[in-house]
C-alpha cells in the first residue's frame, strides 16, 4: 500500500544519495572514437594554443592593410603577388612587404609582415597582380594564436557528456585517448503473469509486453548505460527477489522492475521490498508515476517502476534521468527545453506535479503547446503523437490558457 508519498524533489535525492552509496563507479581510458556519450571522469586542459600560430580564417589573400587604404571598385589598389602559402607552410616563407601579397588557403599561416587577409571576391586577379576592391582592417579575417582555445584552458569538465565538438577539440590539439566513466550496468525485469513478448502467441486475457521497450530504449538513447534485459517473471514475490539478487550478483548497479507496483493481490514489489534491506522511498506525488518506488536489495539499488509504458516513462524521466545528473554532476545531460504558449488551461490536483504531454506547433511565428488531453498511464499514443512535456508543480491548481510555459523536448 502507497500511503506515505514523498515529493518529486524528495525522490530525485533520496535516490541519488542511494546511488551514492552503493555504487562505485571505476573510470577506464578509452580512445576518441569510442567516447561518443561517455562521462568524462576529470578535466581535460589544452595542452597547447590552438592555432599555434596566427592563421586565416578564409581563401583570400594576406595583405598589409595599411595598403589597402582608400579601395574600392573605382579606385582599385594593385598589389604583386608573392606566391602561394598552404596549411602546415611557414610563416616565415614569404614576408609581405609594401606593395605586395600573398595567396593564402584557410588555416595557413599569415605570412609574416601581412596583418590582414581579403577574401578571393574582394580581389581582381590578372597575372601575377591583385587589384584590391575595399580596405581590409587589421585583423580581418585572421585567427591569432590561441584564439581557439589557450594552453591550460579547460577543453571538457567533469562530468560532461562526451560529444562530436569536444571529441574535435580534443583531436585538435593532439589529445587521443580520454579518461572517462565506466557505464553504468543496468538490468530490466518485468513482471505479470499476464505478460507475453512481442512476437509470441498472446491467449486472451495477455497483454504485449511494452513497457519494457520504452525503457530499454531510453536507457540506449541516454548512452551511458550498459544494459540487460533479464526478461518477464510471474506475479510471485519470492521468484521476483531470487531474480533481482541474482541480477546483483551477476554485477548490476542498478535493477529496474516494471509492474508489480499497485495495491492489488497479484501484485509483488511491495511484498519485495518490506524484506529488502532499506526502502528509500515508496510511491511518488507524480502523475502519472505514483508507483515509482526505491529500495536496497542485495546492497543494490532497486527501481520500481509502474507496468503502463507511460508512467515507467514518467518515471524514467521526472525521477531517474534527474538523480543520476545529480549523483554524477551531470553536464549536457538535461533535456533541452523551450518555452511556449499553453493553447488551453490544464488542471492539476493540489499536492501532486503532473506531467502533461504537449505537442509543439508554430502559429504566425508564436511557439505554442497543446497539451495532449488523453492522459491514461498505458495511452501510449499520448507519447507518439507528441514532441515534449510540461510539469505543472505540486502546489499549482494548473496552468491557464496562453500562460508560458517550459516545455523539456523529448529529442
Amino acid at each position: 500500500m502507497l500511503k506515505h508519498l514523498v515529493s518529486v524533489s524528495e525522490a530525485i535525492d533520496l535516490l541519488a544519495k542511494a546511488l551514492s552509496e552503493t555504487i562505485a563507479l571505476d573510470t577506464e581510458e578509452v580512445g576518441l572514437l569510442e567516447a561518443t556519450g561517455r562521462i568524462i571522469a576529470h578535466n581535460i586542459v589544452a595542452p597547447e594554443d590552438r592555432p599555434l600560430e596566427d592563421s586565416s580564417a578564409v581563401d583570400g589573400y594576406a595583405v598589409r592593410s595599411i595598403d589597402t587604404t582608400g579601395a574600392s571598385h573605382y579606385n582599385p589598389v594593385m598589389l604583386r603577388n608573392l606566391g602561394v602559402l598552404r596549411p602546415g607552410g611557414s610563416s616565415r616563407e614569404f614576408c609581405v612587404e609594401p606593395g605586395t601579397t600573398v595567396r593564402v588557403h584557410t588555416g595557413a599561416p599569415i605570412p609574416c609582415g601581412s596583418d590582414a587577409v581579403l577574401m578571393d571576391e574582394d580581389v581582381g586577379v590578372e597575372g601575377g597582380i591583385i587589384y584590391v576592391y575595399r580596405a581590409a582592417a587589421k585583423g580581418l579575417n585572421v585567427i591569432y594564436r590561441g584564439e581557439d582555445f589557450r594552453a591550460g584552458e579547460v577543453l571538457g569538465e567533469r562530468g560532461f557528456i562526451a560529444n562530436p565538438p569536444l571529441l574535435a577539440a580534443l583531436a585538435s590539439v593532439g589529445l587521443s585517448r580520454v579518461r572517462v566513466y565506466r557505464r553504468i550496468k543496468v538490468s530490466l525485469l518485468s513482471i505479470g503473469d499476464e505478460l507475453v513478448e512481442p512476437g509470441t502467441v498472446r491467449a486472451r486475457g495477455k497483454s504485449y509486453n511494452s513497457t519494457t521497450y520504452i525503457l530499454y530504449s531510453l536507457l540506449e538513447r541516454d548512452s551511458i548505460f550498459s544494459i540487460r534485459y533479464a526478461g518477464i517473471l510471474p506475479d510471485n514475490p519470492a521468484v521476483v527477489r531470487d531474480a533481482i539478487l541474482r541480477e546483483v550478483s551477476g554485477g548490476a548497479d542498478i535493477v529496474i522492475t516494471t509492474g508489480g507496483t499497485g495495491v492489488s493481490e497479484a501484485d509483488v514489489v511491495g511484498d519485495v521490498a518490506d524484506r529488502s534491506e532499506k526502502i528509500v522511498f515508496r510511491g511518488v506525488k507524480l502523475r502519472p508515476g505514483r508507483p515509482t518506488s526505491c529500495f536496497i536489495l542485495g546492497g543494490r539499488v532497486v527501481l520500481s517502476l509502474s507496468g503502463f509504458p507511460v508512467a515507467a516513462w514518467t518515471g524514467y524521466e521526472v525521477i531517474f534521468r534527474r538523480s543520476i545528473t545529480k549523483w554524477l554532476g551531470l553536464k549536457g545531460f538535461d533535456r533541452r527545453y523551450i518555452y511556449a504558449v499553453l493553447a488551453r488551461r490544464v488542471p492539476n490536483t493540489v499536492g501532486y506535479t503532473s506531467v502533461i504531454r504537449v505537442s509543439i506547433r508554430d502559429v504566425n511565428g508564436e511557439v505554442y503547446a497543446e497539451p495532449y488531453m488523453l492522459r491514461g498511464s498505458g495511452v501510449i499514443s499520448s507519447l507518439l503523437k507528441t514532441n515534449g512535456y510540461i510539469l505543472i508543480p505540486e502546489e499549482l491548481e494548473g496552468f491557464e490558457k496562453n500562460s508560458v510555459v517550459r516545455v523539456y523536448l523529448y529529442e
